[in-house]
């Protein structure tokens, strides 16, 4: 997995590379300082929902870009995830295409065995998690918004950064909330952001 971001990173004009699983975990990613863990993880939490719309047979889309001022940013669908990527307006297209068709091929059997890299080993609570009261407490909360369906929804973007319930580091758990928030009605959410703030998270 290493070779092929450095493959990436090495084609000309590229500042930063992620990759992720379809159920947007990031498992590898050279990125600058300024792009820590918890941000690539809240990118992949974002961009998954575009995997599961876009078409799924192959030769339909090739990539995504978007334009940013002096800066493109890509969006590399692949079997069994896909790959964000930042460059400056200079990259050469015909050898970003030649590197990333090399890259197709090779990373879906890479994804199928790579797993997230904030997954805790061993699935101990790490030192500082969020106590396993307060997720209930939160849980419950959100069940007003989401029904019966918020245990499932609350999981699964946990999941989505690396964790499970029981080891969400407390410098995590804003992003996590702000998942499991977009999933609420718009005109719910400034309601729900006070009962958060009043549990007294220190987070929101």
């Amino acid at each position: 997995m290493n070779q092929v971001v450095s493959n990436i990173k090495n084609i000309p004009g590229v500042t930063g590379v992620a990759i992720f699983k379809d159920n947007g975990a990031l498992v590898a990613f050279d990125f600058p300082q300024a792009y820590d863990k918890n941000l690539l993880n809240l990118i992949g939490l974002k961009f998954q929902p575009i995997k599961e719309i876009l078409p799924q047979e192959e030769g339909e889309i090739v990539y995504l870009c978007w334009e940013y001022e002096n800066l493109l940013a890509f969006y590399y669908p692949v079997d069994g995830g896909w790959i964000n990527i930042i460059s400056s307006e200079a990259i050469p297209m015909p050898v970003f295409s030649l590197t990333m068709t090399a890259v197709a091929k090779k990373l879906p059997e890479l994804l199928a065995t790579s797993k997230p890299i904030q997954e805790p080993a061993g699935g101990k609570v790490e030192e500082g998690a969020v106590p396993t009261e307060k997720v209930e407490e939160l849980e419950k909360l959100f069940a007003l918004y989401l029904g019966p369906a918020s245990p499932v929804i609350f999981k699964r973007v946990a999941h989505q950064f690396g964790f499970t319930l029981s080891n969400i580091p407390t410098g995590s758990l804003k992003a996590i909330l702000d998942g499991v928030t977009a999933k609420v009605p718009e005109n719910k959410r400034p309601e729900l952001l006070e009962k958060i703030g009043s549990l007294g998270l220190g987070t929101i």
